[in-house]
């Protein structure tokens, strides 16, 4: 398919964060007449070796979060990722933070939290791209810190906060050390994903279903795992696979390896993600192409399958996860008919 049918096709993003995506418009906003050099910045905040590992991914964070510590910086930020995203005609996304990260001028995290949230609300309006947060809770952080950030999700909720998230270090803080956050939120009724198998630990996917996750962030590690992948498709549980940056951080060592496409012909339920669209120098539609370059050629049914899994496994109640499936039909069909 070409970049341009790509482009076109109704998409949907659930793994998106938004310190690894201040992009170009953002930036420029935030610093104003500042006398920064904003091409520097931004080559700061991109990985620059395509095989530079987890640690090394991680470190672009630190060039972008000096830049996300006020609640106008925060909302422009926020605003700026999903007018860049309704620009490849992604319809929904879900937009994800770590608010304990944005307090260095004094911002609380329901502060931070407000702010991201004025941002998404506002594009949601001018662009038309509905959209929802989620709060990332940290590993290897304090436990309160954690905690205020599980309550801001509560608190939050009937305001465009539709889950939490954790990540970090994996490898050193499995799951199950945060086996006591994540039975809160259940209690709480607040959906999670779980960053896990990017480190190539099965066990850690299994105990984060265990736990009750109901999306696993990454999850490439289950590829050779019969067992896993079969829980993993019986429970309707997705993927939210993110191949650039999965090939970044070391996640998989080369795009042949790279189990997209076996886990689709299997019925596993993959979506396609950009992770850090800034860190990553990537979109939804680069990853496609990416994927369409390797085991193509992708079609539209194969674009829509992944739109319809994210959709169903969106933190959005039923009614809207059906009128967005709606409305992804109803455009695929459209651009068919352009085509025919």
């Amino acid at each position: 398919m070409q970049t341009e049918e790509i482009k076109k096709f109704p998409k949907v993003e659930l793994h998106c964060h938004l310190d690894g995506s201040l992009n170009e418009a953002a930036l420029r906003k935030i610093v104003r007449e500042s006398d920064y050099d904003i091409e520097g910045l931004l080559n700061s905040m991109k990985i620059r070796n395509e095989a530079a590992g987890l640690s090394d991914y991680l470190s672009c964070f630190g060039a972008a979060l000096p830049f996300l510590q006020s609640e106008e910086s925060l909302r422009t930020a926020a605003y700026e990722l999903v007018r860049q995203a309704a620009g490849e005609n992604v319809v929904y996304m879900e937009v994800r933070f770590a608010p304990m990260y944005h307090g260095q001028k004094g911002l609380t995290q329901t502060e931070a939290v407000k702010a991201v949230l004025e941002g998404l609300e506002a594009a949601e309006k001018d662009v038309g791209v509905k959209s929802r947060l989620l709060l990332w809770m940290m590993r290897g952080k304090a436990e309160r810190l954690n905690e205020e950030t599980l309550s801001c999700a509560v608190e939050m909720r009937e305001y465009g906060v539709a889950g939490i998230d954790l990540a970090g270090n994996e490898a050193s803080y499995p799951p199950q050390l945060y086996r006591s956050l994540f039975q809160k939120a259940q209690d709480a009724q607040i959906p999670f994903t779980i960053h896990a198998g990017e480190c190539g630990s099965v066990e850690n996917v299994r105990i984060s279903v265990e736990m009750g996750a109901s999306r696993i962030g990454h999850g490439v590690a289950i590829a050779h795992d019969a067992e896993m992948k079969a829980v993993v498709k019986n429970r309707g549980i997705a993927l939210e696979m993110c191949p650039a940056s999965n090939l970044q951080t070391g996640a998989v060592k080369q795009l042949k390896d790279y189990p997209w496409a076996g886990m689709r012909s299997e019925g596993i339920p993959v979506t396609i993600n950009t992770d850090n669209r800034t860190v990553s120098d990537t979109s939804l539609t680069k990853e496609w192409e990416l994927l369409d370059n390797f085991f193509g050629p992708i079609d539209g049914q194969a674009l829509k399958q992944a739109a319809d899994y994210a959709a169903e496994a969106s933190f959005l109640p039923r009614t809207e996860k059906e009128a967005l499936k709606k409305q992804i039909a109803e455009k695929a069909m459209q651009l068919e008919k352009q085509r025919a």
